[in-house]
């Protein structure tokens, strides 16, 4: 039996704990009911909390009233008719220039999916996910969806990100971090908007580490201007950190694959070619990404699509004088080499042809490359006795050029791996001409 590629999350489940550095904030292709965003009047607001869902209406918090009621019954300042909303679900104050909210609920109230609990109460920070009856994203069907992101304008009103972009409805949450779809009021572009999750929790271990992810990301990503990668257009510090990207919507490449039940090796070659090729650009800056996956490549509404990596939340810039070590990304595309690696002897760009190699095999097989002992608990253990189920590859038909490009990137001795460079030169991508 075929091993799927739907297992493989789960698959990223079982690892949560061994890749918990991870960001998983790409973007969905959920569309918006609504077509215009109220502008928000930042002067007469302490805070609001923004929907994750398209559905609903943004409830605002006016310095002319510091107590809000929130729950089902109709006597509260903000009705919310869920079935897992209490009468009386929760009250958001605003008490001596803190935003402080109480859980009166008995399905709970979620602060970045953490209950506070019924008599408790937390100060609420910017960036902050407040969930009422349940913090796990509901079916788009069920209008029971009722996440918000609080945002507070208290003192942020004379400018930032709140006087340059107005902020719409959640395309995609992980970790750390929410995408929000938001408009640029200046010229009136789409952008998503990558907001760090403020977490009071965090001693200052983690808290540092988590700063140390933004700023990476923002240094790197400020190097980089490929047509193939997500663009960065700017950056907010005034918060937690808030990244502007360029919007891309028609999903991302897992989605594409399962949708059609694998991709045409034509359409994988399009794909493929625009790949290696930001790969290729991203290596001559002396950039690993270390975290590819179909997740993590968007692609565009074109008929065929254009490519766009996203999520550097794990890239690492190297030179001679530093490599890679630390064992991170996902363990689904993680090269062998990362987890058989001695004495911390480090690994190099090679690590992305590999997860190149297992994505382009995933597209044109729609099943995931590994025969592998799923009972095993210890993630090194089953990566390093996994095996390459090569006969799904070669039971499709496909050119014998298309089987060789996969074969020369899935070494498992990365000496022996094909570069992302040399891979535009392989015969499979050589002739190659992109129709854009």
């Amino acid at each position: 039996m075929e091993p799927t590629l739907e297992y493989q999350d789960d698959f990223q489940e079982e690892a949560e704990d061994y890749e918990s550095q991870t960001q998983q904030e790409t973007q969905s292709t959920q569309e918006a009911s609504q077509n215009t965003i109220p502008d928000i009047d930042t002067e007469s607001l302490w805070g609001y909390l923004q929907p994750c869902s398209a559905d609903l209406f943004r409830l605002e918090f006016n310095h002319l009233q510091k107590t809000y009621t929130i729950g089902r019954n109709d006597k509260n300042l903000y009705v919310l008719p869920g079935v897992k909303v209490s009468n009386e679900h929760c009250k958001i104050s605003w008490l001596d220039n803190s935003v402080v909210i109480e859980d009166l609920s008995s399905n709970g109230t979620f602060i970045n999916g953490h209950k506070i609990g019924r008599g408790n109460k937390r100060v609420l920070v910017d960036g902050n996910e407040v969930a009422f009856g349940t913090p796990v994203a509901q079916p788009l069907t069920s209008h029971e969806d009722y996440r918000y992101i609080y945002r507070h304008t208290a003192d942020l009103h004379t400018g930032g990100l709140y006087a340059e972009y107005d902020l719409s409805h959640e395309l995609g949450r992980g970790a750390f971090a929410t995408v929000v779809k938001g408009m640029s009021r200046a010229t009136g572009e789409w952008v998503a908007v990558k907001m760090i999750h403020a977490n009071k929790n965090q001693n200052e271990i983690e808290r540092a580490t988590q700063n140390a992810m933004f700023a990476r990301e923002i240094n790197i990503m400020q190097t980089l201007k490929h047509p193939n990668i997500c663009e960065m257009k700017n950056v907010f510090f005034q918060t937690n950190g808030d990244i502007i990207l360029e919007l891309v919507e028609g999903g991302d490449l897992l989605e594409y694959i399962l949708e059609r039940e694998g991709v045409a090796e034509p359409e994988a070659k399009h794909i493929t070619y625009q790949l290696c090729d930001a790969l290729s650009y991203i290596h001559s800056k002396g950039i690993l990404h270390r975290d590819l996956k179909p997740e993590n490549i968007l692609l565009t509404r074109d008929n065929p699509p254009q490519v766009k990596v996203a999520d550097f939340g794990l890239a690492k810039l190297v030179n001679n004088l530093t490599i890679a070590k630390t064992m991170c990304g996902t363990p689904s595309y993680l090269a062998p080499e990362v987890v058989l690696q001695v004495n911390q002897e480090g690994y190099d760009n090679l690590v992305d042809s590999w997860s190149v190699g297992t994505i382009v095999f995933a597209m044109l097989t729609n099943v995931a490359p590994f025969n592998e002992d799923r009972t095993q608990q210890d993630i090194r253990i089953r990566i390093a006795n996994r095996t390459i189920e090569w006969s799904a590859l070669e039971e499709r038909d496909l050119s014998f050029n298309a089987k060789d490009f996969v074969f020369a990137l899935m070494q498992t001795d990365p000496r022996r791996r094909m570069t992302m460079t040399n891979s535009l030169h392989h015969d499979w991508l050589r002739s190659y001409v992109q129709p854009y």
